[in-house]
């Protein structure tokens, strides 16, 4: 028989055991219990979160939507800000497209928004409702999203801003459509004396460099800049230069005109340092670039033979810039009639890159895009007739040199808004011409109009040796040429944008100075002066032969001036200065380079 004591104790602890193993009253079981709180808060914590972000990712998928009817109609609507229609058209170019991209505007919970204006870098805001041309479309969407989990509903808006640059490359006076044997003579020897060397271009290259294009952006890359705005600031010498449109010619497939370039590098000295980007009168240089985004130029072609011209005037500048300082060029070119052509380049020419319409900085408006012409003296010496024997009679006609002197400021042309419309013949560009102001005189030497430059010997008469009769010119002049401005329009008619339209006449003197010689005839009853047997004093009593002299002299002397047509005016065109008329060369134009913007 067991012991009652020993069956209590084992009962106590069995009881106990169960306690422990199951009571509610026991501190591990209370700790069992708040582990399962923590792991529901966890978990209801984790739905909150899975259901906010089914929330938040509809409202990135909206937003990005927005965003991407945005970008597609902000460029579709620059496509066409420069047409006929302007914004009217881009604002229904953006609708259209953002409808048939499924976004539909309704007013009140999806609205589009299209704002046009002009882009432009120089700007603090970059973006601005006002400028001339309009060059950028900026477009809006936004969109009421409602929430499922998180609240009512939120407004998701997107804007993008799309930019196109309409870029026109256009030079004035020194395109040249036609190159004849005596033009390159000219010009061979110009480009001799502006570049210190000797210049044998033929004929035929000369015509070939003339229908050359050099791409912009591919010049950049040859000379080395990471952009345009680097392109502008490269300082080179004329070699160098003239090395870097070989290598851009031959990136556009160009081999022949890069190997006539080729040829002219290699005879040039090195020295003279030409600046890309024109600075104005004070710091000249190739290009005038009127663009908003100066890297959009990149798209741009320039003329090789008007680079080429208007580098080497360049390169010929003082040294230290100064306008007085500029080098005397002495010209010996072998033309019927000429003595010697001495030129001086007070200022070079530039070629223009860029959008049209207007800028305004501190106030003061000007046009975006201007080309101009060089500001020239040139002075032209003819060469003395042979005199004619008559028996008893010996008659010299213009015995010593007649000196013509032309100073010629500035032509400029500048460039309106482009009109870019579907196809190349709608497309049009209108550049206002501007013919450079002339002073012409003609005298015994290159001071002319001075009253100490002397007189002409016009025509002697000899009598068994001895002088009977001098007729002596005083200076003729100086006439001054003073012509308007005239629109010349561009369009894509003939396939190409690369066009040289008829020379510009404001002032209706014609493409040569035979009215000029005309009214320097005007002026010769009384620059005549006639000495008989050394006195002037008889010339009263001489009026009427002296009349019929000068009537008899007229042909002989026209004759003479004819000259100035055949000698100043293939002299000028060929440094891209004309007189009385402007020659404009369409080099290029690139229509709507877009791209957006932010």
């Amino acid at each position: 028989m067991r012991n009652s004591s020993t069956f209590t104790v084992a009962a106590r602890y069995r009881r106990s055991l169960r306690a422990w193993r199951g009571g509610a009253s026991m501190p591990g079981a209370r700790r069992q219990h708040g582990a399962v709180a923590v792991l529901a808060v966890i978990w209801l914590s984790i739905a909150i979160a899975a259901l906010g972000a089914i929330d938040i990712g509809n409202v990135f998928a909206v937003r990005r939507q927005l965003q991407r009817t945005a970008d597609l109609a902000a460029m579709a609507a620059v496509q066409v800000i420069s047409t006929s229609g302007a914004c009217t058209t881009a604002t229904a170019a953006a609708q259209q497209n953002a409808a048939s991209n499924g976004f539909t505007a309704d007013g009140t919970k999806t609205i589009l928004n299209t704002t046009c204006g002009r882009w432009d870098t120089s700007s603090n805001t970059y973006f601005g409702t006002t400028g001339n041309p309009l060059n950028a479309v900026q477009v809006q969407t936004s969109q009421v999203v409602p929430y499922l989990f998180l609240g009512p509903s939120r407004t998701v808006t997107a804007t993008s801003t799309a930019f196109a640059s309409n870029i026109d490359a256009f030079s004035l006076g020194t395109g040249i459509a036609t190159i004849n044997t005596q033009q390159s003579a000219l010009l061979n020897a110009i480009l001799g004396g502006l570049l210190n060397t000797s210049v044998s271009l033929s004929v035929g290259d000369m015509q070939s460099l003339a229908t050359a294009h050099v791409s912009l952006g591919n010049l950049m890359v040859a000379l080395g800049a990471a952009n345009m705005q680097g392109l502008l600031a490269t300082t080179v010498s004329y070699q160098t230069l003239m090395v870097a449109m070989v290598k851009a010619l031959q990136a556009g497939g160009d081999t022949v005109n890069a190997a006539i370039l080729q040829t002219l590098a290699v005879a040039i000295p090195g020295g003279q340092n030409i600046t890309l980007g024109d600075g104005g009168k004070s710091a000249p240089g190739l290009l005038a670039l009127g663009l908003a985004n100066p890297n959009a130029a990149a798209t741009a072609t320039i003329n090789a033979f008007d680079a080429l011209l208007v580098a080497a005037q360049i390169a010929q500048r003082s040294p230290d810039g100064s306008q007085g300082n500029a080098p005397v060029i002495n010209v010996a070119a072998s033309l019927a009639g000429l003595a010697n052509i001495s030129l001086q380049i007070l200022n070079p020419p530039a070629l223009a890159v860029g959008e049209g319409g207007t800028t305004t900085v501190n106030g003061v408006t000007t046009s975006r895009t201007i080309a101009r012409t060089a500001v020239v003296n040139l002075a032209l010496s003819l060469a003395p007739l042979p005199p004619l024997y008559l028996g008893i009679a010996t008659i010299s006609v213009l015995s010593t040199p007649v000196v013509v002197t032309l100073a010629v400021a500035p032509g400029t042309a500048t460039l309106d808004p482009v009109n870019c419309e579907s196809t190349k013949a709608a497309t049009q560009a209108t550049i206002q011409v501007t013919p450079g102001i002339a002073s012409l005189c003609v005298g015994a030497n290159a001071s002319c109009p001075s009253s100490s430059s002397g007189t002409v010997n016009v025509a002697s008469v000899s009598l068994l040796g001895s002088p009977a009769v001098a007729i002596t010119l005083n200076n003729l002049g100086p006439y001054q040429i003073s012509p308007g401005t005239t629109p010349v329009t561009i369009n894509g008619s003939s396939g190409s944008f690369d066009v040289t339209p008829p020379p510009v006449n404001s002032n209706a003197l014609g493409s040569d100075l035979a009215s000029l010689s005309t009214t320097l005839f005007q002026q010769l009853p009384t620059a005549l002066s006639v000495s008989v047997l050394g006195s002037s004093i008889l010339n009263g009593l001489l009026t009427p032969i002296l009349s019929l002299v000068t009537t008899a002299l007229t042909p002989v002397l026209q004759g003479v001036f004819s000259l100035l047509n055949t000698l100043i005016v293939p002299t000028l065109s060929l440094l891209g200065v004309q007189v009385g008329t402007a020659t404009l060369h369409n080099m290029s134009l690139t229509c709507g380079v877009s791209q957006l913007v932010n």
